[in-house]
């Protein structure tokens, strides 16, 4: 007699298409399908191509402000002739491509990069796509640009590993004419020698700063820069108290000696620290034959550099899906390593509940609130990021 097959889950592609296609169809039928941030960006892009004022208005929301660089509205040019209900469902569905290639491209080039074996794929991207529901629920729901930033930078560290440094230089200029703070990875290129890459980095940032010159005029687009910059220093002023940050986190652990700290000075302070943690970490050398290669350590800092770009800037929650590599690279420490002690595992469940559990419905508005006020998403990405690092020899041994 023939033995049943066993009982198996449907493919995560067909799960993960079909969550889109019904997220699509609640937010239509709750007259909810607004996607505010694509809105802002919308709106700015027709204020720019029509001369009109795209800083300092409100496009929408009370937080609906336009914060990136004016050439970052180019591309958003193309819904120009548009209208808005339809350029937002082709936004839409240009995100959910963005989360189906971040998911496949981590669990690719982190199982290529780092040597693992018995991967079970399916079950990393099913955890992967559990954690970080939350986060792509609001990035659907709000239409941002994070999971598209973090494709752009996927891409670029694939194009280095092969070489290319032209390309992979380009392209992360110009995720930095999105959000500056990707410049935190300017330094690991250098350091790595990927020199190139750095200078192309600089220059198509700069390049790209002035790129709307051709279409404004330089008067006029040097008064939008100048705008630029004051609307990033307003943004960031109370980004010591913002309590998902890694500064937040610190000020709670000396206000118990009442040494809490608000000026920038502090904020420099703490980017130092990190930073010398990283130079050790790059230049540390093991007294014994070295076990891991050079570009798996290069691949590590990158990875976690993108994921502390969240917890040093004042951000909103949907921003931590830069983490999302380093999840998914816990999750394969989590269910491959057998080095990973029961302890170790603890330890990350607690992190993933922190960083991707505060679900509302589940929870209730008052225990979420708590969740969200208290900054328990910051110390999750920061637990999962300082767990990654204190294991980096496990994860760079090779197999």
């Amino acid at each position: 007699m023939k033995i049943k097959d066993k009982l198996r889950f449907p493919s995560f592609y067909w799960v993960l298409g079909a969550f889109f296609l019904l997220f699509f169809i609640a937010e239509v039928i709750n007259h909810r399908f607004e996607l505010n941030d694509f809105k802002v960006y919308y709106l700015a892009m027709q204020n720019f191509i029509n001369g009109d004022a795209i800083y300092y208005t409100p496009f929408g929301l009370q937080s609906g402000f336009y914060k990136y660089s004016p050439f970052a509205l180019i591309p958003f040019s193309i819904f120009y002739a548009i209208p808005y209900i339809v350029a937002s469902i082709i936004y839409y569905l240009l995100i959910c491509i963005a989360i189906f290639f971040v998911l496949t491209k981590s669990y690719r080039l982190i199982n290529e990069v780092f040597n693992f074996e018995n991967t079970q794929k399916s079950t990393i991207l099913y955890f992967t796509l559990l954690i970080l529901l939350n986060h792509f629920y609001r990035e659907l729901h709000l239409g941002n640009v994070n999971v598209l930033l973090l494709l752009l930078y996927l891409v670029s560290f694939e194009k280095l590993l092969k070489n290319k440094e032209v390309s992979a230089g380009i392209l992360m200029g110009i995720g930095l004419l999105f959000k500056l703070h990707f410049i935190v990875l300017l330094p690991v290129l250098f350091l790595f020698g990927k020199f190139k890459t750095s200078i192309l980095m600089a220059g198509s940032f700069i390049i790209g700063l002035f790129l709307p010159a051709v279409f404004l005029g330089y008067e006029a687009n040097n008064a939008l820069l100048k705008i630029w910059v004051s609307t990033m220093k307003g943004h960031n002023t109370n980004i010591n108290s913002s309590s998902d940050t890694i500064y937040a986190w610190v000020n709670k652990l000396l206000s118990t000696i009442g040494l809490e700290q608000k000026n920038l000075m502090y904020s420099l302070i703490i980017l130092a620290l990190i930073a010398a943690v990283f130079l050790w970490l790059i230049f540390r050398k093991n007294h014994q034959k070295p076990i891991y290669s050079n570009f798996q350590k290069f691949s590590l800092i990158y990875l976690v550099v993108i994921a502390i770009v969240p917890s040093i800037t004042l951000t909103d929650s949907e921003h931590f899906l830069f983490s999302l590599p380093v999840v998914m690279l816990s999750l394969f420490l989590f269910f491959i390593k057998p080095s990973i002690t029961i302890y170790d595992k603890v330890f990350i469940i607690t992190a993933f509940v922190l960083y991707g559990g505060n679900w509302h419905d589940l929870w209730g508005h008052r225990i979420s609130v708590f969740f969200a006020y208290n900054g328990f998403l910051g110390l999750g990405n920061l637990l999962l990021i300082a767990f990654i690092l204190w294991k980096i020899d496990v994860i760079l041994k090779k197999n």
